[in-house]
């Protein structure tokens, strides 16, 4: 009885679909989105969805002119830009966006959402990304990753001795000098764009070419909750 009248930490959600298409003779463009709508507490759904939609808009926009307002918007535009493209030059690429969205951690206080998109719009390979919108309940609003962090000469001595164990990289050999890393010579080490919670760790993600070349591909970094004591803020 006590657990049926409980209230959920979970937002009540559902699960929304996008899909948009557009052909030149028989070769398409189209843009594919899949990520979860909240519905339960007005305030906090409403800015929560409103937030999610700007993370989306962010990735629908490659170029300068597919700016939009909002999905719809944003994803024919893509669309006419690729067909104005076809026009001009005739070619046979066909372009596509990629984007699925879902919640990766929630408790009574934070939502994380994980956001991984995929997209080909030409050139030599197609492009994978990642992203986290961190977002507290309580206060209605994201939270940056600088929030996040408590510790953060802590956080990346952690997150780079697994970098290093990923990599194969002696602890006491510099990451520079091994020539396999976007660093420069003031900067060993540097924690990743895309930091979010799932389940019972903190996620750090590199994406592709965010520390290093193509052929490197991402790096996942898991450090157990358990251990961020103190380094992490775990009570957003």
């Amino acid at each position: 009885m006590l657990s049926c009248n409980a209230k959920s930490d979970k937002l009540e959600k559902k699960t929304e679909e996008f899909n948009q298409k557009a052909c030149y003779g028989i070769y398409c463009s189209e843009v594919n989105l899949n990520y979860p709508v909240f519905l339960s507490e007005p305030q906090t759904a409403a800015i929560l969805n409103n937030s999610m939609e700007r993370k989306m808009l962010s990735f629908l926009e490659p170029f300068e002119e597919t700016r939009g307002v909002n999905i719809q918007e944003a994803s024919q535009t893509f669309l006419d830009a690729y067909m104005g493209f076809m026009e001009d030059f005739e070619s046979t690429q066909e372009w596509v966006i990629n984007l699925d969205a879902k919640v990766s951690f929630e408790n009574e206080k934070i939502i994380s959402i994980v956001f991984e998109t995929y997209s080909f719009t030409g050139g030599a390979h197609p492009n994978s990304f990642r992203q986290y919108l961190n977002f507290d309940k309580q206060r209605n609003i994201e939270i940056e990753n600088d929030s996040l962090i408590i510790d953060k000469l802590m956080l990346l001595e952690m997150a780079e001795t697994k970098f290093r164990e990923i990599h194969q990289v002696e602890k006491d050999f510099p990451l520079i000098e091994t020539d396999l890393f976007f660093l420069d010579s003031n900067q060993n080490f540097f924690l990743p764009t895309a930091i979010g919670y799932e389940i019972d760790s903190l996620v750090l993600f590199y994406n592709t070419y965010e520390i290093g070349p193509y052929v490197m591909g991402t790096t996942e970094i898991k450090i157990a909750k358990q251990n961020l004591q103190g380094v992490v803020n775990l009570n957003k």
